[in-house]
């Protein structure tokens, strides 16, 4: 009998002193980068369970440097990791892995990111597109935008989205088979801004700011980037959301930049338009703020199609000095607006089958349109000091649809 009790007891001590078996972890979503501000970079990815988040990152001329981060459960029940890198020198490129405790061993791909450029540098290049969340299953591509993005990351420093990330209503369970998934070579590598459109209003502090890391309120937030100044609008369903709110803000913002070649102000609805879609009254009120602020570009998604239009001034009019050349723009007067909706839903296709067709009665404004093109496209900026050069870039293909140039 003692010797039944003594064998019990060495089992009992023997699986207590053991160590559990490690618990399979599953990777939901791909690292993605957020909040590259000053020497500070997020990062966050997603698993089915787990804790211990850390991020170890190098350059070329240093060791790997390890950082814990946060894990948290998220809405959709599943873990979401957040570390956040400080003191990074400034335009250096690192390699970074993502590890979750004892789990090294399965997420050692590696991902680049490039630090941010010095107030004092002007060179960079960056992308902007919208309505990019139609799923594939409902003629959207998705799926092309990510491919003709990837072999241009080289050349890019971080990408602006431009609303309606999520259809059909931005709910947090469709972000990852609708977007993440798709981008999953691109997030990764380099940060991407987003704004709100119309499709990701649903409930937005319940999924649209669960999902980013973004200054301020989420909702509009501003950033700098070199020698430019980036504002992000909330426009919700055309009438824009807090307007009095967001109005003085966004006076006060543009006001207090005064150390930047460039002020580009983005957003999800248009103002005037020859597309299809109307004139959005909230949009069009915003108008004399970029005038009196020397906004020079107003980027918007929305309707699905890509069109560039003349510069305008506070009245919503086309500068009769601004309507000769269409391509080159030397010292313009007014702000330049630029409809970029063609990121993965076209007006004709899949789920918006009607016709593309621009509404005659939003074809009133005289010489508004320098160029559309009815394409799936997304627009490249590059920024090379006091010159702004854009290009309109086809996703099926990466032929050059559009391309203009602003001197100041």
């Amino acid at each position: 009998m003692k010797n039944h009790l003594f064998a019990i007891v060495l089992i009992g001590l023997t699986l207590a002193c053991s160590k559990p078996e490690t618990t399979e972890l599953t990777l939901i979503r791909k690292p993605y980068q957020q909040s590259a501000f000053g020497d500070s970079l997020t990062i966050l990815w997603r698993t089915d369970q787990g804790e211990d988040a850390y991020v170890k990152y190098k350059s070329n001329e240093h060791d790997w440097k390890t950082v814990k981060g946060i894990s948290r459960s998220t809405n959709v029940g599943n873990m979401e990791h957040e570390v956040v890198l400080k003191d990074l020198p400034h335009n250096s490129l690192f390699t970074y892995q993502i590890f979750n405790g004892d789990h090294e061993w399965k997420f050692k791909d590696e991902y680049t990111f490039q630090s941010q450029k010095t107030s004092s540098d002007s060179v960079f290049t960056f992308f902007a597109v919208g309505d990019i969340g139609e799923p594939i299953e409902t003629g959207g591509t998705p799926d092309l935008l990510a491919h003709a993005l990837k072999p241009a990351l080289d050349q890019m420093d971080f990408g602006l989205l431009l609303g309606d990330i999520i259809y059909p209503d931005g709910k947090s369970e469709d972000y990852d088979k609708n977007l993440f998934t798709h981008f999953d070579k691109v997030f990764p590598f380099i940060p991407v801004y987003p704004v709100l459109g119309n499709h990701d209003w649903h409930e937005p502090d319940s999924n649209y700011t669960q999902e980013w890391k973004l200054p301020g309120n989420e909702h509009w937030y501003s950033f700098d980037y070199a020698n430019v100044h980036f504002t992000a609008l909330d426009t919700k369903n055309g009438e824009m959301h807090l307007y009095d709110e967001q109005l003085a803000w966004l006076e006060n913002d543009l006001k207090s930049v005064s150390d930047k070649d460039w002020k580009i102000v983005y957003l999800h609805h248009n103002g005037n338009s020859c597309t299809y879609k109307e004139d959005y009254e909230a949009v069009v009120s915003l108008y004399p703020i970029f005038e009196t602020y020397d906004v020079d570009l107003v980027l918007n998604g929305h309707a699905h199609t890509y069109e560039r239009l003349n510069p305008m001034g506070a009245e919503g009019v086309v500068l009769e000095s601004e309507i000769g050349d269409k391509v080159h723009y030397n010292a313009p007067e007014g702000f330049i607006s630029i409809t970029v909706g063609s990121g993965g839903k076209l007006r004709g296709v899949g789920s918006d089958p009607k016709v593309y067709t621009p509404d005659p009665e939003n074809c009133r404004h005289e010489n508004l349109v320098a160029n559309a093109v009815h394409d799936w496209a997304y627009l490249q900026v590059a920024i090379e000091g006091k010159t702004l050069k854009g290009k309109a870039i086809a996703t099926e293909d990466q032929s050059v649809l559009d391309e203009f140039e602003v001197v100041k």
